[in-house]
């Protein structure tokens, strides 16, 4: 510095120092944040029973919130209203081994987030035959389904189960209506308790949920109460801030939670 030059002319010297400084360590540090938040994944969700009805409308609502969905349908070829969802389609009749051995084979090493078990079957005939395909469906299918896709659901952090079931499986409720429907869903909540016992230990949150009536096949069609749409748009932010303390539990879709 030159003998008597102004103070003023140094100080300009070193806050351009400080901003070169400032930004070598400040920039890589956002740079980093930008990176980590391009790299974060989202999460895949499974949905079986997807080519109409709550099913069908979990897929699109999911795929529309930025998940990664595999849908399930008997007869994939023939789901065209899910194939516009962007959803990948897999196979699977739940009552059949044979596809959920296929299914698993097919998903081997792929991370499953949520599985949904909605696949759904509903008589109110009171035979042998229709007892037993009503369980194989309703209670048997999420079950064996569950099982098949334990090593994908353990690769995700924070796993969840969620089996779609229905107040007509309560026991406490105390009118038993329903016939085969309402007894296999009773049946299906055990399966909830049994795998919750079994998995959370393990992280996993594993829940019954009851989506109240809808306008569906099953649902009832006009005479239900509910829209899917809004149905689905409920339960998907109700099932995305589940935590473990919940897990174990039945819950309806308002929120609240049902005795079993």
């Amino acid at each position: 510095m030159k003998k008597n030059q102004p103070l003023t002319h140094s100080f300009r010297i070193i806050s351009r120092y400080t901003i070169l400084l400032t930004a070598c360590f400040v920039l890589p540090a956002g740079l980093l944040a930008a990176d980590s938040k391009t790299s974060e994944k989202k999460q895949t969700v499974l949905i079986t029973g997807s080519n109409r009805g709550l099913g069908l409308e979990f897929s699109t609502q999911f795929a529309a919130r930025g998940y990664t969905v595999i849908a399930t349908a008997r007869k994939p070829e023939e789901a065209t209203e899910l194939k516009a969802t962007g959803a990948r389609i897999i196979k699977l009749d739940v009552t059949s081994d044979e596809d959920i051995a296929a299914m698993a084979k097919t998903l081997d090493g792929t991370t499953i987030d949520i599985l949904i078990n909605n696949a759904g079957y509903k008589t109110t005939d009171m035979t042998r035959q229709a007892m037993m395909d009503t369980f194989s469906v309703n209670a048997i299918g999420p079950a064996l389904v569950s099982e098949a896709l334990l090593p994908n659901l353990k690769r995700s952090k924070h796993p969840k189960i969620v089996n779609i079931s229905s107040r007509a499986g309560m026991l406490t409720d105390g009118k038993g209506k329903g016939g085969p429907y309402s007894v296999s869903k009773t049946a299906l909540n055990m399966v909830t308790r049994n795998f919750h016992s079994r998995l959370s230990k393990d992280g996993f949150i594993v829940i019954s949920l009851s989506p109240g009536r809808s306008k569906t096949e099953m649902g009832g069609w006009e005479k239900a109460p509910n829209d899917p749409k809004d149905s689905i748009a409920r339960l998907i932010p109700l099932i995305e801030k589940l935590t473990p303390d919940q897990s174990g539990r039945f819950w309806y879709l308002d929120g609240s939670e049902l005795p079993w």
